[in-house]
């Protein structure tokens, strides 16, 4: 529901209705949190890196066993544990963080956003926030510079036009803050 509220000319409020969020929602989103960074790109480099220098020495110089042999172990445990392990980890990952995806309800306004669910409210200014990515289903915003972020299905809003309304807020308001000369 979207409302134009008396504490300012042109304010705006939009409200979404109960909603949480699911693993469906959570886990791809902490996929791309994970690998938006270099650092965690480091161990299948490394893994991949030995694989080949093993393969090297054996091609080579196979006189060389140990060399070799301790090369494309460590290779391949290490993209054993990156390619195969990893990917596993869905529920590990539901089930550590779906504590804080409780049942919620979130005010948008030129101030900020609240949350409110059962245990607490809690406001967030727009300063916090320096970008809104779109997923499919989602607005991420970008918490600072690092790849964290608050997610906000679609499904929360009760009309496209307090999903625009809130689209435009966002964009609105955390361009101010990256750009606040508007050059």
């Amino acid at each position: 529901m979207t409302e134009h509220s008396s504490t300012g000319p042109g304010s705006i409020h939009v409200q979404t209705v109960e909603h949480q969020l699911t693993q469906d929602e959570v886990v791809p989103v902490v996929y791309w949190q994970v690998f938006h960074r270099w650092q965690n790109w480091i161990l299948p480099v490394v893994g991949t890196c030995l694989v080949i220098a093993g393969a090297a020495v054996l091609g080579l110089d196979s006189a060389d066993k140990v060399a070799w042999v301790v090369m494309l172990t460590l290779g391949l445990a290490i993209l054993l544990i990156f390619f195969v392990l990893v990917p596993v980890t869905p529920n590990r990952i539901w089930n550590r963080v779906k504590k804080q995806f409780e049942v919620r309800t979130l005010e948008f306004s030129d101030e900020g956003i609240y949350r409110h669910t059962a245990l607490n409210d809690s406001m967030m200014r727009w300063p916090m926030f320096s970008e809104v990515l779109q997923r499919e289903d989602l607005y991420l915003l970008v918490v600072g510079k690092g790849p964290g972020c608050f997610m906000v299905p679609k499904r929360a809003f009760t009309s496209e036009t307090d999903e625009a309304t809130f689209r435009e807020l966002a964009e609105r308001s955390t361009l101010a803050i990256s750009d606040p000369d508007g050059s």
